[in-house]
C-alpha cells in the first residue's frame, strides 16, 4: 500500500473512533446529566451501573461523560487544525486516564462496556499518532 493511501485510512480510521468515542462519552454524559441508567448488561463482570454509581465516576467532580466529549472534541480540532504533535500529546494525556480507569473497574470488579469502548478508540487514536509521528 502506497504512503499516501495508508495516510489517507489512517486519517479515516482516526475520524470514526473519534465519531464512536464521542457518541459514546455523549451518552454517559446524558446518563450522568438527567440521572438515567444506561442500557448495559448486569450480567456477572459486565455491570456499567456499578461502575457509573461508584466514587471512580467523577474525576475532579467532573462526571467522566463530559471528560470525554470534551477529549473527543479536542481531538477533532486537532485533527482539522493538522495539529500532529499536540494530537498525540492528547491521546497520550487520554491514555493516562484510560489507565486509571481500567484500574477503577478492576478495584470495583465490574466493567462498563461503553467506557471499555471510549478506552479501546482513545488506545487506537494514540497507536495511529505513534505511527504517524514515527513514520
Amino acid at each position: 500500500m502506497q504512503a499516501r493511501e495508508l495516510g489517507k485510512r489512517l486519517s479515516q480510521a482516526r475520524i470514526a473512533l473519534a465519531i464512536i468515542g464521542l457518541l459514546a462519552s455523549i451518552y454517559l454524559s446524558y446518563s450522568a446529566a438527567f440521572d438515567v441508567p444506561v442500557a448495559c448488561p448486569t450480567v456477572g463482570i459486565l455491570n456499567c451501573g456499578s461502575v457509573l454509581s461508584s466514587v471512580y465516576a467523577n474525576t475532579f467532580g467532573i462526571p467522566n461523560g463530559y471528560l470525554g466529549v470534551l477529549f473527543f472534541l479536542g481531538v477533532f480540532v486537532l485533527i482539522y487544525l493538522k495539529k500532529p504533535a499536540p494530537l498525540a500529546a492528547l491521546n497520550a494525556i487520554g491514555i493516562g486516564f484510560v489507565l486509571y480507569f481500567i484500574r477503577a473497574e478492576y478495584v470495583l470488579g465490574s466493567i462498563c462496556i461503553y467506557c471499555t469502548l471510549v478506552h479501546i478508540c482513545t488506545i487506537a487514536l494514540l497507536a495511529i499518532s505513534i505511527y504517524e509521528i514515527g513514520g
